[in-house]
């Protein structure tokens, strides 16, 4: 939990460590901090939880966009106050359902349990983590059909 200052308290139940960045964690005490003991994560699940951060990554992307969007209506000459007023709401609407898709995907439990076995991973093997850059995946905005 973040404090005012800046640091972190520790979580009961959570051993905290250091990793070769000087960037200090907390991990969960237990056999797995995915949550459930002794789930094994197989190349198919690794590749669903892959694709959720995918979506994740999209839905984020195009978030960035959400205010610029939402104001187009406002910054363009429309024919009628009314007509204004129906472009601004629909813009409105269609900003709020985004930000609620990206919410719910980001608080749903699988996502919980990739960025858990993410943790999980970094921490039994944090040597020669490369950063992900999407410049070196020209598919990185493509959605599976």
């Amino acid at each position: 939990m973040s404090q005012s200052n800046g640091q972190q308290r520790p979580v009961p139940g959570s051993n905290t460590s250091t990793n070769s960045n000087g960037q200090t964690g907390q991990q969960r005490a237990g056999p797995n901090t995915s949550g459930q003991a002794g789930e094994v994560w197989d190349e198919e699940r690794l590749e669903q939880g892959l694709e959720r951060l995918k979506e994740l990554h999209i839905q984020l992307r195009s978030l960035r966009t959400c205010i610029p969007r939402l104001l187009e209506p406002l910054t363009t000459k429309q024919p009628s106050p009314e007509s204004l007023f129906r472009e601004f709401t629909e813009s409105t609407r269609v900003g709020t359902k985004e930000v609620q898709e990206f919410k719910h995907l980001m608080g749903d439990e699988e996502t919980k349990k990739v960025f858990a076995q993410a943790r999980k991973s970094r921490a039994e093997n944090p040597d020669n983590i490369k950063p992900w850059r999407a410049m070196d995946h020209p598919d990185a905005f493509t959605r599976r059909t």
